[in-house]
């Protein structure tokens, strides 16, 4: 018996090592905005003061505004191919939502659908901005449709991309999705980030890996780091979900439906839900590509979003 409780205690201290190397090894301190901006801003970049927040858009182009509404995790970079592709036909308008990017947490830590569509129409507003072309991806999805509920006088023309709107039909989804679900967890991730799940991470965001760079990774370790963003993992995690779908086939503005037929997060399937349900739609399914097409293949969507909104 000794002999089996000398091993187990070399067991449970090798075990303790092991998690304590781990810890060590993927502990990262916040980063400054400040420092952040120094890294990530362009001659596009903004600053508009909302509820106590500084928070960070790009705009560019002339035309009628397209606003631009990223996912969760997201930030403005994710609309960089779209930025690049149409800023002659429309006045592109990408903000970093509460709690993502450059922006940083809402100083109440409040992030219901509610609050990002009230959060979204005081941003419109203090920038002058009054009708307008709304696309969202993702989680933005859900706040564009919902938006368009809201405001119906405001939204010209709605794009949905990937977005939310329908409970999961299934349980398969990329890592740091995964480990949000633990709750037992969140007490690290504000400290712990292993750069090896955020890689992860984006390989099963996409279907052409290139875009999973090591740069890439970078652009996402920084912009989780920075001050106080961690802790909006949580509290978003945290957030109560509602079932709203019911109120899809309400919205009588034309859509367009765009889906990358490899998502493994919102499944291609849910875009045959919009189109079923949304009365005035059209859809796109884009073949070998995952959940963010307006990135991986950025010059063919942006083509179909220009034919879509202009004709």
């Amino acid at each position: 018996m000794s002999r089996l409780l000398k091993y187990l205690s070399y067991f449970l201290l090798l075990l303790l090592l092991i998690i304590i190397g781990f810890l060590a090894m993927n502990y990262h301190s916040d980063i400054p905005v400040e420092v952040l901006k120094k890294k990530y801003t362009d001659a596009t970049s903004q600053y508009v003061e909302i509820d106590g927040m500084n928070v960070h858009y790009q705009r560019k182009g002339k035309g009628h505004p397209l606003v631009l509404v990223h996912g969760f995790s997201g930030q403005v970079w994710n609309w960089r191919a779209w930025m690049k592709a149409l800023p002659n036909d429309f006045d592109l308008i990408a903000m970093d939502l509460p709690g993502f990017g450059l922006t940083g947490p809402h100083p109440k830590g409040k992030y219901s659908t509610e609050m990002s569509v009230k959060f979204l129409d005081d941003f419109l507003t203090k920038i002058g901005v009054d009708t307008f072309y709304i696309a969202g991806n993702s989680m933005g999805g859900g706040i564009a449709w919902s938006y368009t509920l809201a405001h119906p006088e405001r939204v010209k023309k709605l794009v949905l991309i990937d977005a939310g709107g329908y409970p999961k039909d299934s349980k398969k989804t990329i890592s740091g999705f995964k480990i949000l679900q633990y709750k037992f967890l969140h007490g690290l991730i504000t400290k712990i980030t292993p750069r090896s799940i955020i890689k992860q991470s984006l390989e099963g965001t996409y279907v052409d890996q290139k875009f999973a760079s090591e740069q890439e990774v970078d652009l996402y370790m920084d912009m989780i780091r920075r001050t106080g963003n961690r802790q909006v993992l949580i509290d978003r995690t945290k957030t109560p979900r509602v079932d709203r779908s019911a109120s899809i086939k309400n919205i009588k503005h034309p859509t367009l439906v765009m889906w990358g037929a490899e998502d493994i997060i919102i499944p291609a399937s849910h875009a045959e839900k919009f189109h079923r349900d949304l009365p005035n739609s059209e859809l796109v399914i884009y073949p070998n590509v995952g959940h963010l097409p307006m990135d991986e293949v950025g010059e063919q969507s942006a083509r179909d979003v220009k034919t879509f909104l202009l004709k």
